[in-house]
């Protein structure tokens, strides 16, 4: 029986090759497995056949109002993200009863943005003709939240090359995680629509408390667990980009309000007291 999770997820991406539809004998699946058969499935055409109850329930749309898990929701721009954050936020909250207000606060507010900012990455870049598919989970005997959304387009080397030096899938996802590091040429107001502040903004959120996340980008993953970095070659490449965090009930230690001054905005705060004093 197969035991799928965020951690070994490398090791089930070829059953995603050669139009398998075949999805027997799974024990155990999480967020980032489920919206990567979505995404395989509307993008292959095929129709996924499994013994698995939770699975099927889940890619045939048969979701029931259920409070550790969302339903899967389709990206394809940008129009409706904020009610789908919302929607998921909202079913991951009705776990955490026993957080003080502060607390509850500040979850509701990590939670909101992190999953904005992923489905704005996938609706301003991803060039996937299915769009992208998103789902959260929270997991009560480890108290923590996984978050997935996986689309089936151009990968991050296609986007960010031709604005950077770059010639590597594991470059260009190191890249992207730099403050201010958009591949859009959008702009608004004089700058660029999309400020780059995505998964950037994942990564410190992740770091300061604790949490993990992956990104696959077509033939490189890379994991942040533990304070540090693994990449790897893919023996089985994914079309197109996967994203998946996982973020803990335990170490919500830092307002939003500090993190926005602190590392989002902090160079705009620093020019701001520089013109004062």
């Amino acid at each position: 029986m197969k035991n799928i999770y965020m951690s070994n997820i490398e090791e089930y991406i070829c059953l995603f090759n050669s139009k398998n539809n075949i999805f027997n004998d799974i024990n155990w699946i999480e967020p980032i497995f489920i919206t990567m058969v979505r995404a395989y499935q509307n993008d292959e055409k095929v129709d996924i056949f499994t013994n698995s109850s939770y699975l099927r329930s889940m890619i045939i749309q048969e979701y029931k109002p259920n409070k550790t898990y969302s339903p899967i929701e389709k990206i394809k721009n940008r129009n409706g993200l904020d009610k789908i954050s919302t929607h998921l936020t909202e079913i991951m909250l009705k776990n955490f009863s026993e957080l003080s207000p502060a607390d509850t606060k500040d979850l509701k507010n990590y939670l909101q943005y992190l999953f904005i900012e992923l489905m704005n990455n996938v609706a301003d870049h991803a060039d996937s003709s299915v769009g992208g598919y998103v789902m959260a989970q929270y997991y009560p005997t480890n108290k923590k939240i996984q978050f997935a959304v996986a689309d089936r387009g151009i990968g991050f080397l296609t986007n960010l090359k031709l604005k950077f030096n770059i010639d590597t899938e594991e470059e260009a996802i190191i890249k992207a995680l730099e403050k201010g590091v958009t591949a859009t040429k959008q702009k608004m107001y004089g700058y660029e629509k999309n400020a780059g502040f995505g998964l950037y903004a994942m990564f410190e959120i992740l770091n300061i408390t604790g949490g993990k996340f992956i990104i696959i980008s077509n033939d490189t993953l890379l994991r942040y667990e533990n304070g540090s970095f693994k990449s790897k070659k893919l023996e089985s490449p994914w079309k197109g980009v996967v994203v998946a965090f996982e973020f803990d009930e335990a170490n919500i230690n830092y307002d939003m309000d500090y993190f926005n001054k602190n590392y989002l905005w902090s160079e705009i705060v620093n020019d701001e007291d520089e013109d004062y004093f």
